[in-house]
C-alpha cells in the first residue's frame, strides 16, 4: 500500500518551513541594521579623529602667533603653520564656523587672510586658497590662547565633543 502524506503533515511542513525563514529574515535583517549603525557611527568617529588631528598637526607645527577673534558662540582662529594638506610652505590657516551652514571651515592660503573686517584677501602676487568643510551643524567653537597652548572646543551635531588643550610648536 501507498502512503502519501496526509493534509495536515503537508500544512505543518508549509509551517515550520515559513517560521525557519521568518526567522532567518529577522537575522539577517538585524544584522544589515546592525551594520548600518556601526557604519554611521565610525563615520562621526572618523570625521571627530580627523578633526582633532587637523587642529592638532597645525597649532603643534605653528610658526607664528595665533589671532584669535571672540564672536557670539564662534571664536575664529588664524596663524601661520608648518602643516599643509595642499603642499603650501608655510600656508596661513584661518578656522571659522560659517553662519549660514553652521559649518567648521579650514582655509589654507598663501598669503594672509582677512575675510570679516576688510574683504582683504591675498597680496598683489596672486593668492591661492583651499577651503575645507570639516563637520556640519556646529553649535560652539571656541578657541583660547593661554601662553604656549591653545585651548580649543568644538561641539557640533553629528560629532562627539572635542575639547583638547594643545602645545604650539616653535615659532
Amino acid at each position: 500500500m501507498r502512503r502519501a502524506f496526509t493534509l495536515v503533515e503537508m500544512l505543518i511542513s508549509i509551517l515550520l518551513t515559513a517560521i525557519v525563514f521568518t526567522y532567518i529574515y529577522a537575522t539577517l535583517n538585524s544584522v544589515k541594521k546592525s551594520h548600518s549603525r556601526y557604519l554611521e557611527s565610525a563615520k562621526t568617529v572618523t570625521d571627530a579623529q580627523r578633526i582633532f588631528s587637523l587642529l592638532s598637526k597645525d597649532i603643534t607645527q605653528l610658526r607664528s602667533a595665533t589671532n584669535i577673534v571672540h564672536e557670539a558662540g564662534f571664536d575664529r582662529i588664524s596663524f601661520t603653520t608648518d602643516n599643509s594638506i595642499y603642499s603650501i610652505p608655510r600656508p596661513w590657516v584661518h578656522y571659522f564656523i560659517s553662519a549660514k551652514s553652521r559649518a567648521l571651515i579650514r582655509v589654507e592660503a598663501t598669503a594672509p587672510i582677512d575675510f570679516f573686517s576688510t574683504g582683504y584677501v591675498g597680496d598683489a602676487n596672486g593668492t591661492y586658497l583651499f577651503a575645507d568643510k570639516l563637520a556640519e551643524g556646529c553649535d560652539s567653537f571656541r578657541a583660547a590662547e593661554r601662553g604656549a597652548r591653545v585651548d580649543i572646543i568644538l561641539k557640533c551635531k553629528d560629532l562627539a565633543p572635542i575639547a583638547v588643550t594643545l602645545y604650539k610648536g616653535g615659532m
